[in-house]
């Protein structure tokens, strides 16, 4: 199988001291490592699309997968809505499994969360919606019996490492603490439709999982990020650590990404999936739909190699190779 898990969601924040306070004091999320890059680094720039970047980047383990934290000082980023909706075509939310529902969220309102919409209870019987600092939305979940999205379901993949040549010892990286949050269950992608998206990533490897409409006329919502629309569709696909579901939204419209957005947008801005073989990877996923900026490249080290694509519904994708357990995010240090 091509793609192996969710290695990190990417967030692009305006102020990283807020969001650290909130994902890694609040939530738990232990900081692994932060480092910055100046203008002039050209691979950063040809991967990214962008020119004369500049960022500050702190990788959190969230437990089963990584939350990559970036505030680029150039080019700035704008973002796309204010505030962000579920209604805009792309990586739209990160659904976090919680302990328990109110308590989690209390907590987190206390840490600088806010509510969805002051107007309007963005919650089902398990799950609910709330804002980051930045708005950004989450989704907090308690898996429950015959979930599509069930965390007790998921496990870490650890590369081979007899597949791997010279391998570096690995480096003690600290793991979260679990008071409240236990990881990040799923990742939200809003599409116009689902089909093309759900066959690229077929393509990758990835099981089709589930795929349900739902119709608040005949039903009560199970999720909240459905309660939110009387009729949709949404196709769950299962990355082994963590869940991709795609949503259509069938009653309301969906904004279309404008022509100019890019990978640097503030907002969770992109997917990185960790790989076992990123030279017939990112050749097959090219003849299929994936657009790239620039070839893969071998990281500084040589630990892990690494390319920016995007898949056929334009969001942003990451491809990484670990090969040798000294690659900043090593799946080994991961659990569920």
């Amino acid at each position: 199988m091509a793609i192996t898990g969710l290695s990190h969601v990417g967030l692009s924040t305006p102020e990283m001291p807020r969001a650290l306070a909130f994902y890694r004091d609040t939530l738990g999320f232990a900081e692994v490592i932060s480092y910055s890059w100046p203008i002039g680094v050209e691979a950063a720039d040809a991967g990214l699309g962008v020119v004369d970047s500049s960022a500050d980047l702190t990788v959190l383990n969230a437990g089963n997968t990584y939350l990559e934290v970036l505030q680029f000082t150039n080019p700035v980023p704008r973002r796309l809505d204010d505030p962000p909706t579920l209604h805009r075509q792309g990586i739209t939310h990160i659904g976090l499994e919680v302990h328990h529902l109110d308590e989690a969220a209390e907590h987190m309102l206390t840490g600088g969360a806010r509510v969805l919409d002051p107007s309007h209870d963005a919650s089902s019987a398990r799950s609910r919606l709330l804002r980051d600092p930045d708005g950004n939305i989450l989704e907090l979940r308690v898996t429950s019996s015959g979930d599509s999205l069930d965390y007790d379901e998921l496990s870490v993949h650890v590369p081979d490492l007899a597949t791997i040549s010279e391998a570096a010892a690995p480096v003690t990286r600290p793991g979260p603490t679990r008071e409240h949050v236990r990881g990040i269950g799923h990742v939200g992608v809003t599409t116009l439709g689902a089909d093309p998206l759900r066959d690229f990533y077929r393509e990758a490897g990835i099981p089709s999982g589930t795929d349900v409409t739902w119709d608040l006329g005949a039903a009560e919502p199970i999720d909240a990020t459905r309660a939110i629309s009387s009729a949709g569709r949404a196709v769950v696909m299962p990355l082994g650590n963590a869940y991709l579901e795609l949503l259509e939204y069938h009653d309301v419209p969906v904004m279309e990404r404008p022509s100019d957005a890019r990978i640097i947008d503030y907002g969770f801005n992109h997917l990185c999936f960790d790989i076992h073989d990123i030279q017939s990877t990112h050749s097959h996923l090219s003849t299929v739909g994936m657009t790239c900026f620039a070839p893969w490249v071998l990281m500084p080290g040589g630990n892990a190699a690494m390319g920016y694509a995007l898949d056929p519904g334009g969001n942003a994708i990451e491809l990484l190779e670990h090969r040798t357990m000294a690659s900043t995010m090593w799946p080994g240090h991961l659990s569920i």
